[in-house]
């Protein structure tokens, strides 16, 4: 047992004690912080470029371990990121086995059915803002909780059009593309405050990219509503620029264009968040 030299009260030693553990609390905070960061940054940037992670670890198991809560920092639930991650997984798997020519349409298509339908499973959950399952939210204050509710959805939305991005193509036409994109269309439409497009730069280029003719005046009207100037922090009008090279490439071309064919011809990647 420490003890308590000369000229110290009991008091004062249990305002050390109440030091050190409130500077391992601040530690533990900052840890959570900085990896909840790095982990959803890294999932976002390889849904933006289509490529690797920078390292080969278990997410899932690392927001797990250490209880992160994506939604407080980022805005859209754990189930849904590691769902995204799970598709970017899955895409890389998918170029790997094409190279080597071992691509199995099946097994693509029954891992694709796998993610979809949990997915699913998350869009219905979060049909109603209040919706009990989505626990992740529960503790939140009334307006967060509402706008983190309206962030996962979105995410999920558009998790689904990147999912059959990866199975079949980008094809505006595709009948779950095009079902996904309306419904995004709706929760836009839907959100407390537009200005929440700001958190979801990579929603709206995804969807975007795969808008039907007639659906790309509403991306358009989109950024004014979101009162998005050049003078906005974020990438949102780096992903409307993509997105209207998308839509000239198809017109021109009707070729199977997504977000990543658009930066590679511009010659820069961007950072979809």
């Amino acid at each position: 047992m420490k003890s308590i030299g000369p000229g110290s009260t009991g008091q004062d030693h249990g305002t050390e004690q109440r030091k050190e553990r409130g500077i391992s609390f601040l530690d533990e905070i900052e840890t959570k912080v900085l990896l909840g960061c790095f982990i959803s940054f890294d999932i976002i940037s390889c849904a933006s470029t289509r490529s690797q992670p920078s390292l080969d670890l278990d997410y899932k198991r690392i927001l797990e371990t250490f209880e992160i809560d994506l939604g407080s920092l980022f805005g859209c639930a754990n189930g849904v990121i590691v769902l995204i991650f799970e598709i970017v997984l899955l895409d890389n798997w998918k170029k790997d086995v094409e190279r080597t020519r071992q691509l199995s349409v099946v097994e693509l298509v029954k891992r694709g059915a796998k993610i979809e339908e949990r997915l699913l499973q998350k869009s219905w959950d979060l049909e109603g803002t209040n919706s009990p399952k989505s626990n992740t939210l529960e503790d939140s204050p009334s307006a967060s909780s509402t706008s983190q509710t309206e962030i996962t959805d979105v995410f999920a939305l558009s998790a689904r059009i990147y999912l059959h991005v990866v199975l079949s193509g980008a094809y505006p036409e595709l009948p779950e593309i095009a079902e996904s994109v309306s419904k995004i269309i709706s929760a836009f439409k839907n959100l407390t405050d537009p200005r929440l497009l700001r958190k979801l730069v990579w929603p709206f280029c995804i969807a975007g990219c795969l808008a039907l003719d007639e659906q790309q005046s509403f991306f358009r009207n989109l950024i004014t509503e979101a009162e998005i100037a050049p003078s906005s922090i974020g990438t949102c009008l780096q992903a409307f620029r993509i997105m209207e090279e998308c839509w000239e490439m198809r017109r021109i071309c009707s070729c199977n264009c997504d977000w990543v064919l658009i930066m590679n011809k511009l010659g820069y990647n961007i950072l979809l968040l």
